[in-house]
């Protein structure tokens, strides 16, 4: 390095370009998490919608198990893509901005990120509970049916027992009975089934509620941080407006001080020669 390019000064460029470097790799990697949140809370969205049109499905004829199946696997990987969003809404706070327009901007944006996650994730969590009510409707319906079969069975049961020797064709009236009963065993024991399901399911879907009312609170968080910043920003851009101002009104005062510095200078160094040129002139006559 010579002398002459200390004195230019051009020493400094190549720190000034690292730093505008990564200034710009900043930016970049900002603008890619924007964007990846923005998708994120978009398939989001279309997701809810599509559980929401298969959940009116169920209790109906077109409830099978594999449409609930299919509901359980989308409400998981739903969750699963709520987590991740939540996480990189977060991170998008660490990216720091040293100028106070574009840090207000992208806490702005941010805002609205934030704001748009919250409200499909309040939708995810509404048709969560919709489909729990509507499994915990036929979940009662299905009780109540085993509880008519059994009570059919313990029927037929005493029936059984208080006959008398019977007749050939009293027999084969039994053996129908018998065969009935055999039925009606088997549908309690398949209804029963079908409500240990259905209440694993409603179990599943409940932790999910909770894991979305978790996830509610740390949104509520960064809602509130980022308003905490802004306000922030402002009281600095306030500041920072008032500094300017106060700046620009000593520089005022301090050109009316040189001003009025310099017209008492010329007055003076004015008497001075008036006063030179008159003892000269005294001198010569």
């Amino acid at each position: 390095m010579s002398f002459n390019d200390l004195e230019r000064g051009t020493f400094t460029q190549p720190s000034l370009a690292l730093n505008a470097s990564a200034q710009t790799d900043e930016e970049r990697h900002y603008k890619r998490t924007v964007q990846e949140v923005s998708r994120k809370v978009f398939q989001i969205n279309a997701s809810v919608g599509n559980i929401r049109q298969q959940v009116g499905q169920l209790n109906t004829s077109r409830d099978t198990s594999r449409l609930r199946q299919d509901i359980q696997n989308k409400m998981e990987s739903t969750r699963e893509l709520v987590k991740t969003t939540t996480a990189e809404l977060k991170a998008l706070s660490d990216f720091q901005q040293t100028n106070p327009n574009k840090r207000r901007a992208r806490r702005l944006e941010q805002q609205k990120l934030t704001a748009d996650f919250h409200r499909v994730v309040e939708q995810f969590q509404n048709i969560q509970r919709v489909s729990a009510e509507v499994t915990r409707e036929f979940v009662d319906r299905a009780r109540h049916a085993v509880h008519l079969q059994t009570d059919d069975m313990l029927a037929e049961g005493m029936d059984h027992e208080e006959s008398t020797p019977l007749l050939a064709n009293q027999q084969q009236q039994q053996q129908q009975r018998r065969v009935e009963l055999s039925v009606l065993d088997n549908d309690i024991e398949y209804n029963e089934a079908l409500i240990n399901e259905r209440e694993s399911e409603i179990n599943e879907i409940e932790q999910g509620i909770v894991e979305l009312n978790e996830i509610f609170r740390d949104l509520g968080t960064i809602v509130t941080e980022q308003q905490s910043l802004l306000d922030n920003i402002e009281t600095n851009v306030q500041s920072v407006g008032n500094n300017a101002a106060r700046a620009s009104e000593q520089l005022s005062s301090a050109n009316e001080y040189q001003r009025r510095a310099n017209k008492t200078k010329f007055c003076i160094l004015l008497f001075l020669i008036i006063f030179v040129v008159v003892l000269v002139l005294i001198a010569i006559s």
